[in-house]
């Protein structure tokens, strides 16, 4: 991981993995608040920014937040996706859980719950 950065002004929480400006990288918005940034030539995280941090991290305390944004991706894509949020950079940030909420390596994985990792953040 090379970077965590914390805007208290914006609440907004941005996680950089790798450094972007050379490599090819898009995004994708998995929800309203939560985007990921990729290289689609490696399949690696670049980089992981959740806007409204705090109501984020008090909300997902509570109940799993679906991941709208990836369930409306292609097919294609929606499978590059759930394999990188299962990538150990993101896990640590990020754990997919299926509609049962339960932890599952395989089938339809659509929500995301927020786990200590992101509660231990420095935010003040």
């Amino acid at each position: 991981m090379k970077a965590i950065h914390y805007d208290a002004e914006g609440d907004i929480l941005s996680v950089t993995f790798a450094e972007t400006s050379d490599q090819t990288h898009t995004g994708i918005e998995l929800t309203d608040n939560i985007v990921l940034y990729y290289n689609p030539e490696t399949g690696k995280p670049l980089q992981l920014i959740l806007i409204s941090y705090q109501a984020l991290v008090q909300a997902t305390a509570r109940t799993p937040l679906v991941l709208d944004g990836l369930a409306k991706a292609p097919t294609k894509l929606r499978a590059t996706i759930i394999a990188l949020l299962q990538h150990a950079l993101l896990t640590t940030f990020l754990q997919v859980v299926d509609a049962r909420g339960k932890a599952a390596p395989t089938g339809r994985l659509y929500e995301v719950f927020t786990p200590a990792a992101l509660q231990t953040v420095a935010v003040r």
